[in-house]
């Protein structure tokens, strides 16, 4: 086995490991203790282990539990809850310790004081793992790696570009800033315009523009080097698949591109009996981690009143987004080893998986992008996904009728059903 066939499958393993722990764990911080003969202490502690308060009870009688003031001693994290409900306070009858809970960090390190986000690290480990599967399909299907290495090279950049400028089209008066040069430092991710311009990042960003963007350079890269369009492109949806499994989790530590408030609770702010009851929901019913549904907590306002409107837990749409595109990606990995698959039509796939899913996730968003259209006002990424289905449709019927791309069969390591039945129905010999 080569090097990079480890690296696909470790990269593949660990993808897949990383979320069945995530999505099925039942690791939970919820402090328990012995029941005490005589006096025992019950201890508030921050994230580090600070202690906040203690409060020394007497077994068999009832000792009055309140909890200190609400800590705020993380840097780049806030405080969501005590790791013991205040409705569990009253079991209480042994020595515990209640510890604080905050939001997740969302940067990797800080160096020289330029922050380094875990969202730009994410984004960048599913594109270089996309490449190394594209390099392995590369052999398989026949095409030369340095081509494929030539064209990742210039069409990653191109498509980093679209996705940004996709986000700014539907955001154009968020970026507009002075004069026109003022405005393309704040497309290009600058604070403020002139001489003071300080770079800070690529916030905001639109997957269907970066697929647009690649499409659309792939087309035209593989046209002038003279190689197979449609094997290239089905490499490229494959892998954006892939990718976006590895960029909603940036998503996750920035607390953005999430649902609603659970149960749809509209008036703040709310108490406590409510709160865990959304938390309940989210750990509970849903299964969902607790270091997930503890940073679903989110602060009225933290993108906007309308994306966030009071202080509660929001629904982990990146989660569901995520799962999704898992499956997706694992479908992919089958359809192209069936015989009956042809060259190209991993594309049309793509187009309307991902549109399909699009569709049903920007309906609990609450961060959509949006444009008026003759008095509409209509969701960006809800139009461009059913342009997507409709455009594989079309696609798909050419590439089957028309332009006959070839078989997946015809490559090495197909996988046929026929022959498979065949061999299923003949006697068992003795």
């Amino acid at each position: 086995m080569t090097m990079k066939q480890r690296l696909i499958r470790i990269g593949i393993a660990l993808g897949i490991i990383l979320t069945v722990i995530i999505v099925f764990s039942v690791w939970d911080t919820t402090p328990t203790w012995k029941t005490a003969d005589g006096a025992y202490a019950v201890t508030f502690v921050d994230y580090d282990g600070t202690v906040l308060k203690t409060i020394d009870c007497t077994a068999g009688e009832v000792c009055t539990i309140t909890a200190p003031a609400k800590p705020d001693n993380k840097d780049n994290g806030y405080f969501t809850r005590w790791n013991l409900w205040e409705s569990q306070w009253s079991e209480i009858d042994g020595n515990v310790t209640i510890k604080a809970v905050y939001t997740l960090d969302n940067r990797l390190a800080v160096i020289g004081g330029r922050e380094i986000m875990f969202y730009s690290v994410f984004i960048m480990a599913g594109i270089m793992l996309a490449l190394v599967f594209g390099l392995k399909e590369a052999k398989r299907t026949g095409l030369n790696k340095d081509d494929l290495i030539d064209g990742f090279l210039w069409i990653v950049p191109i498509a980093i570009l679209g996705s940004r400028l996709w986000y700014v089209a539907f955001e154009w008066e968020s970026f507009a800033y002075g004069g026109v040069w003022d405005t393309i430092l704040h497309i290009l991710g600058f604070s403020t315009g002139g001489d003071g311009a300080q770079f800070v990042g690529l916030s905001g960003l639109a997957i269907h523009g970066a697929f647009v963007f690649a499409a659309v350079s792939v087309t035209i890269y593989c046209r002038i080097r003279k190689i197979s369009v449609w094997k290239v492109i089905d490499l490229v949806a494959v892998g954006f698949v892939f990718a976006q499994t590895f960029g909603r989790w940036g998503n996750f530590l920035n607390q953005e591109a999430h649902g609603g408030v659970i149960f749809d609770y509209v008036n703040g702010p709310l108490s406590s009996t409510q709160l865990e009851a959304q938390w309940s929901f989210l750990r509970n019913t849903l299964g969902i981690p607790e270091f997930i549904a503890n940073n679903m907590y989110i602060i009225a306002g933290t993108h906007g009143s309308a994306v966030e409107p009071i202080t509660a837990y929001y629904h982990p749409t990146f989660l569901y987004e995520l799962m999704l595109n898992w499956v997706g990606f694992g479908v992919a990995l089958v359809l192209r080893r069936l015989k009956g698959i042809r060259i190209g039509e991993l594309m049309p796939f793509y187009l309307v998986w991902y549109g399909a899913v699009r569709i049903f996730i920007e309906s609990m968003r609450t961060d959509p992008l949006v444009y008026d259209l003759f008095g509409l006002e209509l969701q960006a990424a809800t139009t461009t996904s059913v342009l997507m289905i409709l455009g594989a449709v079309t696609l798909d019927l050419l590439i089957r009728f028309k332009w006959k791309t070839g078989s997946y069969g015809d490559i090495p390591g197909a996988f046929d059903f026929n022959e498979f039945r065949k061999k299923a129905k003949e006697p068992v010999q003795p």
